[in-house]
């Protein structure tokens, strides 16, 4: 179960890390005046580069979220339920944390 943990926070982590990554290299709907200034993508060619590049981004962000929801939802079902071995008096008037998981 342990490894199991670890493998979902690993894809956890490799998610929100990609999902940030991936929104941050789309191109923005508002491009302002520095698209009318500069010219260069809105030549046939740039402008159809640019589409399939977004929207291949826009693919893989919601597939990278799909991904990292499940593995969320994973994450809490796995997750011991501590409220069957404690009551949530004993749960705050512990000293240490060691005491509160019980040995496997």
């Amino acid at each position: 179960m342990i490894v199991l943990e670890y493998v979902l926070i690993a894809v956890l982590l490799l998610a929100a890390i990609f999902i940030i990554v991936a929104v941050l290299l789309q191109k923005s709907s508002e491009d302002g005046l520095s698209g009318a200034i500069a010219g260069g993508s809105e030549t046939f060619y740039g402008k159809d580069k640019s589409s399939r590049t977004d929207r291949k981004l826009f693919k893989w962000t919601l597939i990278a979220s799909i991904v990292f929801a499940v593995a969320v939802f994973a994450v809490y079902v796995i997750q011991p339920d501590f409220s069957n071995y404690y009551s949530p008096s004993e749960w705050m008037n512990q000293n240490s944390y060691s005491s509160l998981f019980p040995a496997d």
